[in-house]
């Protein structure tokens, strides 16, 4: 398979649809850019080196001409010393230079296309690589987002608890409340009927001392 094949295979892939079907979406985009980013360095060498094979066309084309041009002033030159036969020959190798220079030109051209093509592909990765990126930076902030919001919930759930414990305790508070005044009250009247009753007594004794006074007196 022919890099350019390749390229064409990665960069037509659905990236969307590759990311959203994926168990683990930031795990396929490193990958894919992982392939996408080794294919770069391809290209990128598979450019430069068919950018240099074209200069060296051309340069060989570029020679070629000037050879032929070369071959036709010296036909000439021999036409006009009388050598018609030096002239045949040198028109032989200018015949000879023409071709080639014609077929340096062709490949040249062939090469062209080539240069063109790879400069497309090295586009074209790059702009997939960058829309990889961005959708893994999407991916990254969703995911943070999430774990985000989930730790949102778990405080609130927290929260949510440590309020209702907040109403228990704030309810047995009030109990334990009614209870002690409950508490103090048996207390405050248990103290109430014993203090009547010592009363009671110290009036019994009273009475007594007093009734023991009145006979004493004879009254």
């Amino acid at each position: 398979m022919s890099i350019l094949t390749r390229i064409k295979d990665l960069v037509s892939a659905n990236v969307n649809s590759m990311l959203d079907r994926a168990e683990d979406p930031e795990k396929m985009a490193n990958e894919y850019l992982r392939q996408l980013t080794n294919e770069l360095y391809e290209v990128r060498t598979g450019v430069a080196t068919a950018m240099a094979d074209e200069t060296r066309l051309e340069q060989r084309r570029i020679s070629a001409f000037a050879e032929a041009e070369q071959w036709t002033a010296r036909a000439e030159a021999a036409l006009r010393a009388g050598d018609e036969e030096l002239a045949r020959a040198a028109l032989a190798r200018k015949v000879q230079s023409q071709k080639l220079a014609e077929q340096f030109l062709t490949q040249e051209q062939a090469q062209e296309e080539q240069v063109n093509a790879m400069q497309d592909a090295l586009v074209q990765l790059e702009t997939r690589i960058a829309e990889v990126k961005a959708k893994k930076e999407l991916i990254i902030a969703k995911k943070n987002r999430a774990q985000t919001q989930e730790a949102l919930q778990r405080t609130a759930q927290s929260m949510s608890r440590v309020g209702t414990m907040d109403k228990l305790s704030q309810l047995e508070e009030r109990v334990d409340d009614q209870l002690a005044k409950a508490d103090a009250m048996a207390k405050l009247e248990q103290g109430s009927l014993e203090a009547r009753f010592e009363d009671l007594s110290k009036q019994t004794e009273v009475d007594s001392e007093l009734e023991e006074l009145k006979r004493k007196l004879g009254m």
